[in-house]
């Protein structure tokens, strides 16, 4: 495990707006609103803090899993750490390349080929064309869908757009990635093939998963995170301890 961090999250704090119009009027304020202050901004009407001082550093050679009932911040975290939301106070800094795999494959657009989506995928993950170029014969290869790689994306089943997602997102060789429930495959086989990946890769990548499938974590995480209400409310490195001490907890509810 190498010491600096792929990923450092630092008192972080997140706000939404369940109001639509509010919203809108809310964000036109904050533009034009020159504020410098590094005091934590207030809630306003119809406002509700999503994450709240969130301070997270995972390494290399690390498969955090989060944990928590729906609701509990899981996906407003990740999606905080990948840059699609910014946080409202607090700090996040990413050391190298983030990629994703969500349990439905986003970014993929049906008219276009399996290579054309392809492409795109590794692009939005950073790739430079020459790498792009180098990897694509290997992810098509891993994803077993060689011989439909210029049928539109469209006629592809779930199941060959789950391994081309998940295909993608290992052969960008990220620094860390992000797994959503992007495991819950029906495919037995390549979900093992997923799994052993994982184990392979994993020293010199960061891992954070959250799932729903406790197996899932006993099998792959190095630590658990556990956030109830925006909030991280325990960690432990004792996998089948966290898992029970959270279960007991909801009283046996499963938890996604």
């Amino acid at each position: 495990m190498k010491d600096e961090a792929i990923v450092e999250v630092n008192g972080v704090y997140k706000k939404f707006c369940t109001n639509l119009k509010l919203n809108m009027l809310y964000g036109l304020q904050d533009i034009f609103r020159f504020n410098n202050s590094t005091d934590l901004p207030p809630l306003r009407r119809k406002e509700f803090w999503a994450l709240q001082d969130v301070n997270l550093n995972i390494h290399r050679g690390e498969v955090v899993g989060v944990l928590g009932m729906n609701g509990a911040g899981k996906t407003t975290l990740i999606r905080t750490i990948m840059g699609a939301f910014p946080p409202t106070h607090g700090s996040i800094k990413v050391n190298g390349r983030i990629t994703t795999v969500f349990e439905r494959a986003r970014a993929f657009q049906k008219f276009y080929s399996g290579v054309e989506n392809i492409r795109v995928k590794c692009a939005l993950f950073g790739m430079p064309t020459e790498e792009i170029d180098a990897r694509l014969g290997d992810i098509l290869r891993f994803a077993g869908v060689k011989k439909f790689a210029d049928a539109p994306f469209g006629s592809y089943s779930a199941g060959m757009r789950a391994r081309i997602n998940f295909a993608v997102a290992i052969f960008a060789r990220p620094d860390l990635l992000i797994i959503d429930e992007g495991l819950a495959v029906s495919d037995v086989h390549f979900r093992k093939k997923c799994m052993d990946t994982l184990h392979s890769i994993r020293e010199d990548t960061g891992v954070l998963l959250v799932s729903h499938n406790m197996e899932q974590f006993e099998e792959l995480a190095t630590r658990l995170v556990i956030m109830e209400k925006g909030r991280i409310i325990g960690e432990t490195d004792d996998i089948a301890y966290g898992i029970k001490q959270v279960m007991d907890k909801k009283g046996k509810t499963k938890i996604k």
